[in-house]
């Protein structure tokens, strides 16, 4: 996989739009991560705000993006709420540390991760955010023999197996809780788009039909879960 890309914007702000057509599977891995947010969150990489309007009841929310015109949205999205903070920021930038003094609990990112070329940066800033004991949440595209067209058009450096994300957590001082592979009919899907068809996006009819199978997808996985899947949930606590 190439160490810098550059990502199509044409692709990227398709995958944005395209993805409130599977609302369902937002509301899926929120259900899933949902025990694990405390009261003071931080929001890695906040976009349009679909995860933050999940954490409206809690106590703090900073949500953050590299993106100005995200931040705007999420600002004036949720500008009636006096627990909601919206900032430019980059995780890989130092600067980003003076975010330490709001306490955070817990840091949650959806996603994010497979973006930042410096990703053991990311998670050294993560762990510096957090106050003892907190909790991180964590959402990345798994397996690298899903990496294709579709993975390289909207910028992701790389997906990740269990092992490579127990690694990068261990090393920077995380205490890693879980790992479970999440969504695999998603990733049959990505498979044959990605590294088939070469396409940069997901077809809008494909993603309609998969909205309506989440529910069935969701049961199945909770009886048997998957050994492999679109996504990876890693649960890590920071050390005392």
């Amino acid at each position: 996989m190439p160490k810098t890309l550059v990502p199509d914007e044409t692709a990227l702000q398709e995958v944005r739009e395209r993805r409130l057509l599977i609302d369902r599977c937002d509301d899926w891995l929120f259900a899933e991560v949902a025990p694990f947010v405390g009261q003071r969150v931080l929001e890695v990489g906040c976009g349009l705000g679909n995860l933050t309007s999940h954490l409206l009841d809690k106590e703090l929310v900073v949500a953050v993006d590299l993106d100005t015109d995200s931040v705007k949205h999420v600002s004036e999205r949720f500008l009636e709420y006096a627990n909601v903070h919206a900032f430019t920021c980059d995780i890989t930038d130092p600067a980003v540390l003076w975010l330490e003094r709001f306490g955070f609990d817990t840091v949650i990112s959806l996603n994010v991760l497979e973006h930042i070329e410096n990703d053991g940066l990311a998670l050294r800033h993560i762990w510096h955010l957090l106050r003892p004991g907190g909790r991180l949440v964590l959402i990345v595209p798994s397996h690298s023999w899903l990496y294709g067209t579709m993975d390289s058009a909207i910028g992701h450096h790389r997906r990740y197996s269990k092992r490579d994300m127990e690694q990068k957590l261990r090393a920077t001082d995380f205490r890693v809780e879980s790992h479970r592979y999440m969504n695999s009919l998603g990733a049959l899907g990505w498979f044959v788009n990605g590294r088939i068809l070469r396409q940069n996006v997901p077809p809008k009819d494909q993603l309609k039909v998969f909205n309506l199978l989440v529910p069935f997808v969701r049961t199945v996985e909770h009886m048997v879960p998957p050994f492999f899947g679109i996504s990876l949930l890693s649960i890590a606590r920071k050390l005392l």
